[in-house]
């Protein structure tokens, strides 16, 4: 149950700082997005939120994992914008 929140909650906060980056009208890379969850989980109180953040940060670099086993230049693909 706890693991099945914390996907829903890591979820949530990457939806979050897509929709921040979005309003800001700031490009939104794999570096961005990274960038922005850090800075939502350090100013964070709550333990779930914390913990649901490092996972939402996780998922993100196993996806940058993936699509770099796609491309050879890893550098790029951290400022590869997703949109």
């Amino acid at each position: 149950m706890k693991n099945n929140f914390e996907e829903k909650m890591a979820d949530i906060m990457i939806g979050e700082a897509v929709t921040a980056l979005l309003d800001e009208d700031v490009a939104i890379s794999w570096a961005a997005l990274t960038d922005r969850l850090r800075s939502a989980i350090e100013n964070a109180t709550d333990e779930d939120r914390i913990r649901a953040g490092l996972r939402a940060i996780e998922e993100v670099r196993r996806e940058m994992q993936i699509r770099a086993g796609e491309k050879t230049d890893v550098a790029s693909l951290r400022e590869q914008k997703l949109h």
